[in-house]
This record gives structure tokens, C-alpha cells and sequence, in this order.
């Protein structure tokens, strides 16, 4: 059965890094990310438009490829968190968590029990096609899985320790356009405000055992995160990385010819 590579990498105090699949619902795009060297990728189904069948075949894709497939669930709601990992994710990135109430609900959704008290349906494209026993199951995937609790709201900033300290709980990812909207700077996302903001997520992240991280489409912004002590690092998304590359191409192409 798979092993969750960032996972890995976060418990071996380590930095993980990913980006995020928003429109491109294809297998190959697994390869790619995992052949530039990501640890992970998350498939958009909050704000993107992939079913299940396209979070099966990336999650296969990726499993395949040797990049852990994690998924943005559009809300905190037992159907969409159970249904997303028996696709085959090995973890979730999850809005609009305010509370500790909102942690241990999520983790009641993604876990088998004794952990949580989600319901057995670990099909064979799931476990890799082991024939893994139940007892095997259930233990590998309440390790692997890994939950990712996104940070997006002053009343999340006031609840952290509490969220924190949710047994189950990985990382504490900033959504940091949400979140400056909340905290009155909309889109600044190094405004004093927000680099204030990280630092009490570094801390308590630090505080609790748990990784801390961010998900901007700023290369800067990632790099502070990183500087400040952010371990798990996710930049921009498919079709952000795609323009990036082809604009400085054309722009390199159209330039002045070089004179030999």
C-alpha cells in the first residue's frame, strides 16, 4: 500500500512541497508534477470542477508516479470527506475550519476507528490491489492519511491552539487571500498585518507538533513562509505554473535575435 510521501517528509521534519490542480483533470498531469520534483499535489473540488471519477484517476496517476494526491473538499461534511479518500487521496486540505469542534469533526469524517468513525470502504484500486486484511487497512490508512486544516479567518487565528491540538490534525495551511480579506488588507499578502499573522501560525503550529503552511500564488510569499519557518510549502496551481512558463517563452522568443 502507498506510503503518503509528504507526509513522510513533514514527520521527518522536513519540508514538503506541492501545488494545486484547478482545471487540468488528467492522469499525465501526476507524472509531471512528480517528474519537477513536487512531493504532492491537491486536486480543486472546492473551487475547480473535478467529479470523482477525475480525482480516481489523478489519485492512480499519482500513487503511480510516486507524488502523494490530496484534495481541497469544497466543506466540512462527512459525504464529500469519506467519498474523496475512498477515491483514493491520501489526505485532504479542508476550508473553513474555525473551531476545534470544526478539527474533530473532520477527523471523525476521515478516520477509521478508534481514531474516527469513518465507515469501511477500502476498495482494492484504493489499497493498491494488496488484499491487505481490514485490520491492515484501517492502520494504513488512518497513517497516511494526512489532514490539512486551512487557516482563513480572524475567528481561525483566535481558536488556533484549540484547532491545533485536535489529535489528527497535520498542518495548519494559511489560505492567505482569505484570510487578508478577514484581517482587513485584502490581497497584501506581506502586509505587516499578515506577516503577523504567519508568525502565530509558525508558533503555534511549533507549539502543538504539527506542521505549519501556506498556499499563495507568489513565489515571495511562499519564500517568506519558508524563511519563517513554514515546512509545508505549496505554490500557485496547473494553470498558473502552464502561463508562467509560456509567457516568459513568448516574451524570451519575441525579444530582439541574439547577434552571433
Amino acid at each position: 500500500m502507498t506510503k503518503n510521501r509528504a507526509k513522510a517528509r513533514l514527520k521527518e521534519g522536513g519540508t514538503a512541497l506541492g501545488t494545486m490542480i484547478s482545471e487540468v483533470w488528467t492522469d499525465e498531469v501526476a507524472y509531471v508534477l512528480a517528474a519537477a520534483g513536487f512531493d504532492f499535489l491537491v486536486v480543486d473540488t472546492e473551487h475547480g470542477s473535478a467529479d470523482t471519477e477525475s480525482l480516481q484517476r489523478i489519485s492512480r496517476a499519482a500513487r503511480s508516479a510516486g507524488i502523494a494526491p490530496l484534495v481541497r473538499v469544497a466543506d466540512i461534511t462527512y459525504a464529500l470527506i469519506a467519498r474523496t479518500l475512498d477515491a483514493g487521496a491520501l489526505g485532504l486540505m479542508v476550508p473553513h475550519v474555525e473551531t476545534a469542534d470544526d478539527a474533530r469533526e473532520i477527523v471523525r469524517c476521515a478516520k477509521y476507528p478508534p481514531v474516527g468513525e469513518r465507515g469501511f470502504g477500502l476498495r482494492s484500486a484504493v489499497t493498491d490491489y494488496s488484499g491487505a486484511s481490514v485490520p491492515e487497512a484501517i492502520a494504513w490508512s488512518n497513517a497516511e492519511t494526512m489532514i490539512m486544516a486551512q487557516v482563513e479567518s480572524r475567528r481561525c487565528l483566535d481558536q488556533l491552539d484549540e484547532i491545533a491540538a485536535v489529535p489528527g490534525i497535520d498542518v495548519l495551511l494559511i489560505g492567505p487571500t482569505d484570510l487578508s480579506i478577514s484581517l482587513g488588507v485584502p490581497g497584501q499578502m506581506l502586509h505587516p498585518t499578515m506577516q503577523e499573522a504567519y508568525r502565530r501560525v509558525v508558533d503555534v503550529a511549533n507549539r502543538h507538533g504539527v506542521a505549519a503552511g501556506i498556499h499563495p500564488s507568489d513565489i515571495k510569499v511562499v519564500q517568506h513562509g519558508r524563511d519563517i519557518g513554514m515546512r509545508l510549502l505549496m505554490y500557485a496551481s496547473d494553470v498558473r505554473l502552464l502561463l508562467a512558463a509560456g509567457r516568459q517563452a513568448v516574451e524570451a522568443l519575441r525579444g530582439e535575435p541574439r547577434r552571433q
